[in-house]
């Protein structure tokens, strides 16, 4: 179940995510082994088909059918390129263009870079974690 909160948590991040744009930074997001498959950008504006803010697209977040649904490498509790596994060795990479590391998109707070780590993005750690218990 999505936490009451998801609302106003997702426009906190979006904020985040405008934040970026206004400093025309695309923040991107890639997994799997060596981090080679695209799986949406972090930072683009909501209705954009990249955007993983938008649900219908095959890189939204909320798309059961894209990327990100719950069966798959990236939504799974269990797989180690998982966002929503406590546990992975190896979740999606936030980079820009030119290759910039900004962190791991993962709820594992013990994986170095992880927005839900020490030094994360609090706000943007909750959103996640509401999303991966929807999973």
């Amino acid at each position: 179940m999505i936490s009451s909160h998801l609302p106003r948590k997702l426009v906190v991040a979006m904020l985040l995510a405008l934040a970026a744009q206004a400093l025309a930074v695309e923040l991107l997001l890639y997994g799997g082994p060596g981090h080679k498959e695209f799986l949406g950008c972090l930072s683009c504006p909501e209705y954009s088909v990249n955007s993983v803010w938008n649900e219908y697209p095959r890189y939204g977040f909320l798309n059961d059918f894209g990327v990100w649904n719950r069966f798959g490498a990236y939504a799974n509790r269990f797989s180690s390129y998982s966002m929503c596994n406590r546990y992975a060795t190896d979740p999606p990479v936030i980079v820009d263009r030119g290759g910039n590391f900004y962190g791991r998109l993962s709820i594992n707070p013990y994986i170095p870079g992880s927005i839900c780590g020490v030094g994360g993005v609090r706000e943007l750690c909750e959103v996640i974690e509401a999303i991966c218990e929807r999973k």
